[in-house]
């Protein structure tokens, strides 16, 4: 097989579906390709054949658009921006855990080992702030990328434009 032919699987990973929904398009579609190589059990198509099939029949998966860059300001002033943000919680520690991760440039400095965070804006997030949020700092596979995770217990994190109830506990210095 050269790379100008696929196989029925291959055909399945363009349009985001296994080998047996290809199979059954062969067997229910007159105009599916026709096989130009490999086995009876096997057969390879003509890629652009192929392509130009499940386009035809609206069968390419569309790939999903990467998340938008979030912006992160930090107390003092200093602005990281983050690539494929991902803000994630965990309920299963004792008071609920939070965790902003992504992708940072290699020379973008950061306060360590904590960080108050100004403002947190995230597509599809309200923007938010955090008190005391622990930074951890990876090194990724690109020399030019790092990971940043900061990380804090979900009580330390504010709604920005939202007023804390009068009764709220206040952060004390065990917090911190």
């Amino acid at each position: 097989m050269s790379d100008s032919e696929v196989n029925m699987a291959q055909i399945g990973r363009l349009a985001g579906v296994g080998r047996a929904a290809v199979v059954n398009w062969r067997r229910h579609h007159a105009d599916f390709p026709q096989q130009v190589g490999g086995t009876e059990t096997s057969p390879t198509f003509r890629r652009t054949d192929a392509e130009f099939w499940l386009r035809a029949h609206d069968k390419v998966r569309d790939p999903e658009p990467p998340p938008k860059p979030a912006t992160v300001i930090i107390a003092g002033g200093a602005t990281v921006t983050l690539l494929s943000p991902d803000l994630t919680s965990n309920a299963l520690w004792r008071e609920g855990f939070q965790q902003l991760g992504g992708f940072i440039t290699a020379d973008a400095e950061l306060p360590w080992p904590t960080v108050d965070i100004e403002l947190a804006d995230i597509a599809g997030h309200a923007p938010f702030a955090v008190q005391r949020a622990d930074v951890d700092i990876s090194h990724a596979a690109s020399p030019t990328l790092r990971y940043l995770k900061l990380s804090w217990p979900a009580r330390r994190r504010q709604e920005l434009g939202a007023t804390a109830p009068a009764d709220a506990p206040r952060a004390t210095e065990t917090d911190r």
